[in-house]
């Protein structure tokens, strides 16, 4: 049994302008969301009847329904998710808790993950994340939780329980475990170029190679955590780099590599084009001061995050009304 964490955190008007510029910037894209992220309804077919639902119900309707999750915790904007989401709760036996994203860190968490609260403000993605999982029975047992993106409402059922098994293999050793998802072609369904990678892991996977004997990769909306094992206070800027919008994150992603004694990063991916899995792997492991295994999996749907763009709230609805 594990603790299922939902991540529906939310940005101040001031962070998505931002955001927003670097999307129109660095991909041509309009960004349309002005709201609550996780609350945007978004409309789908299901039993052959149409159906509108806010974006983070969907995930909770696959994690309510999974008998290996034995409780749920929320972390955003509580006021607006438990107005909006009570009635749906209510429904299930399963226990589900709100934290919200603006409570400040007890002292006593601080002290338990050694957090810099120059490094971890409360409101943050890591402080977020943490006073989530001390909230969770997992935190009790100091095990490690399954943390869940709100906005990926396509991961299905059967994803999800490929990944919990997995968890169970792999968390002895591992402190975070990441779901790295086959992507066939050279963009996926939304449009988006993976990450091109050597698959030297121990999961092979059946498909397309580029010349350089790589296959593409997108990270899904699934990651399983202990933060007892790792450095909690490195989660906001790995977050930081998730994507590299823009030369100055690539940068700084290049500059953070060649201080851990990896100067090639670059050469590797960009000119070599022989970076690995494995290698990832042993890179990202340093950086958290905890050892990360990357598992290649199938699945893109599981990667079908909705960022807040026109497009993205597009294209996931016409996949949700095919059913």
């Amino acid at each position: 049994m594990i603790s299922a964490i939902v991540m529906a955190g939310y940005n101040n008007k001031r962070e998505v302008k931002k955001y927003s510029r670097i999307v129109a910037d660095n991909y041509g894209e309009r960004f349309i969301e002005s709201g609550y992220k996780p609350l945007r309804e978004f409309r789908a077919v299901q039993n052959g009847k149409p159906v509108s639902k806010p974006l983070i119900q969907y995930t909770l309707e696959r994690l309510f329904d999974n008998d290996r999750i034995d409780e749920i915790v929320i972390v955003g904007h509580q006021m607006l998710l438990e107005r909006r989401l009570a009635s749906f709760i209510k429904k299930y036996d399963k226990p589900c808790r709100m934290v919200n994203q603006n409570a400040r860190i007890p002292e006593d968490v601080k002290r338990r993950f050694n957090i810099a609260p120059r490094k971890v403000k409360y409101n943050s993605i890591a402080g977020n994340l943490i006073k989530a999982y001390a909230a969770s029975k997992a935190d009790a047992d100091k095990r490690h939780a399954l943390f869940v993106a709100a906005d990926s409402p396509l991961t299905t059922s059967e994803f999800f329980d490929r990944f919990l098994q997995i968890i169970t293999q792999l968390q002895e050793d591992a402190a975070i475990i990441i779901p790295a998802v086959l992507i066939d072609g050279k963009r996926d369904r939304l449009g988006r170029p993976p990450l091109w990678l050597r698959n030297d892991s121990r999961f092979q996977l059946a498909g397309p190679k580029d010349p350089y004997g790589r296959q593409g990769f997108r990270l899904s909306a699934l990651i399983a955590a202990n933060p007892y094992r790792f450095d909690i206070n490195t989660a906001n800027t790995a977050y930081s780099l998730r994507k590299c919008l823009n030369p100055n994150i690539q940068l700084k992603l290049f500059r953070i590599t060649h201080n851990q004694g990896y100067p090639n990063v670059y050469s590797k991916y960009f000119l070599r084009k022989d970076l690995s899995v494995n290698e990832v792997t042993n890179i990202v492991s340093e950086f958290f001061r905890g050892r990360l295994e990357l598992i290649p999996m199938k699945g893109e749907e599981a990667t079908f995050d909705y960022d807040g763009t026109d497009r993205e709230y597009r294209m996931i609805t016409s996949i949700l009304k095919d059913g």
